[in-house]
């Protein structure tokens, strides 16, 4: 098997298994997750649709590849989104260790979308 495709599998299942839980704790309106988006000014319903909204990207990292080659690298592209705004977010409100988790996935993310290119021919 070649380096890119175990490096492929093992970013898509570390980072599924991330923002799996993540969105989990969201849409379940875990306690610490309330007090989050509260702190940051959200509304719960927007807590619900990241939540969604990172399930639905867990799951196209790993299992996208059997509706289309291109949707894992879609999700990747929409979880770093999120990231984004989490950094953003994290940076206005928060002490500065606590951007640490955002920026763990977003390096991860781009990883997972430098191993996930087209093949160059």
């Amino acid at each position: 098997m070649p380096k890119n495709k175990i490096a492929y599998w093992i970013l898509a299942a570390v980072l599924a298994a991330a923002f799996g839980f993540a969105g989990f704790l969201k849409v379940s309106a875990s306690p610490m997750e309330i007090e989050i988006f509260t702190r940051f000014g959200y509304s719960l319903w927007f807590m619900y649709g990241i939540g969604a909204a990172e399930l639905a990207g867990a799951l196209g990292l790993v299992g996208g590849r059997l509706i289309d080659e291109r949707l894992p690298r879609a999700a990747g592209m929409g979880l770093l989104v999120i990231m984004v705004g989490a950094i953003g977010s994290h940076l206005m409100y928060d002490p500065l260790f606590m951007l640490l988790p955002a920026t763990a996935l977003s390096i991860l993310l781009l990883g997972f979308l430098y191993v996930s290119r087209p093949a160059t021919v």
